[in-house]
């Protein structure tokens, strides 16, 4: 390399310089981006476009948020509560688990979406937890589970009414969400991963699935960007499907009519649009309720996440349907 710039003149020596440096920050940011969100991106660093909802500045106005609480002794245990400023009555809970392929991602992320569900009327927990490869699974449904042991205890304070619980989640969020429901609902499944559930299947009143993986059989197949690396993370090994527990992870296989009714979403344009179907075909035929959004044969071309680009008439759809959801099965039963 030394060589080769002898040769050049200093104006063009200057270019090939300033060429290196371009290629690798680009190189650097996509390494950052990628172990940042990784679930979050069909591409090297994201498909997904964010944006807060158009009337933010009115929610923040209207909702406060205790920030940064300590709810577990586990590392990485921080959640955020949103709750609204004035309340008149107890108030359903949302624990929101943010996705991020098991290796990265944060709450900060789900702040906006969590403090615009508080504005609608709704204490909001939403949770950091540690992540892979530092922490394996089960580590996240563990803390997950213990995070609604918190909310057992301190929902109160805020307005919340923890008869009334509603689980959710995004990506990798969506799929420790809909474990996390089923082992709440399926003791035999609650003993595998060795967790008491910290409420009753009757206090759980549904859950909100967003862009999920629910089958560990057939999620190769949907040709999502690094699954390996994701899957492979997680659960500590070279091949995800030779994980001796990888069956636990597989939610479809755990459905049992006690499972809460389910609002499901994808994008058509979702490589693991497939996984959203196949669960919420699942729950219909165990008899449970599903509210389904997915945009299928459309054209629309709604791609991973697209529940967060509430700039968008699509995301602000389907964040009306959501709250449709939440009030109708808020109801008393």
């Amino acid at each position: 390399m030394a060589r080769l710039h002898k040769n050049l003149s200093p104006h063009k020596r200057i270019i090939s310089f300033s060429f290196i440096a371009l290629m690798l920050a680009m190189v650097i940011s996509e390494l950052f981006m990628t172990s940042f969100d990784a679930s979050a991106s069909k591409k090297p660093i994201s498909s997904s476009v964010y944006s807060a909802p158009p009337n933010l500045a009115a929610i923040e106005e209207n909702v406060l948020a205790a920030e940064n609480l300590v709810y577990s002794d586990l590392e990485d245990s921080v959640l955020d509560i949103y709750y609204p400023k004035t309340i008149d009555k107890a108030l359903p809970v949302i624990l929101w688990i943010h996705g991020g392929g098991y290796i990265g991602g944060t709450k900060d992320m789900r702040k906006n979406y969590g403090m615009a569900l508080a504005n609608a009327g709704y204490v909001v927990a939403n949770i950091d937890y540690a992540l892979a490869p530092k922490q394996l699974y089960p580590g996240p449904i563990i803390q997950a589970n213990e995070a609604l042991e918190y909310l057992q205890v301190n929902a109160a304070q805020y307005g919340g009414d923890m008869s009334r619980i509603f689980i959710g989640g995004d990506s990798a969020g969506a799929q420790i969400s809909s474990q996390l429901a089923a082992t709440i609902t399926n003791p035999a499944l609650a003993s595998a991963v060795s967790i008491n559930p910290a409420i009753d299947p009757d206090a759980l009143r549904g859950t909100i699935l967003f862009c999920g993986l629910y089958n560990m059989e057939t999620v190769r197949a949907t040709a999502y960007p690094r699954i390996d690396l994701f899957l492979n993370t997680y659960t500590g090994t070279e091949r995800f499907e030779d994980f001796g527990r990888i069956n636990e992870l597989s939610t479809v296989g755990h459905v049992t009519a006690a499972y809460p009714p389910a609002f499901i979403s994808a994008g058509d344009a979702d490589l693991l649009a497939s996984q959203s179907v196949e669960l919420a075909d699942t729950l219909k035929a165990k008899g449970i309720a599903v509210d389904e959004v997915f945009f299928e044969g459309s054209g629309k071309g709604l791609g991973h996440q697209y529940q967060f680009t509430l700039h968008t008439e699509e995301a602000q759809a389907t964040f009306e349907k959501t709250l449709a959801f939440l009030s109708a099965q808020s109801e008393p039963k």
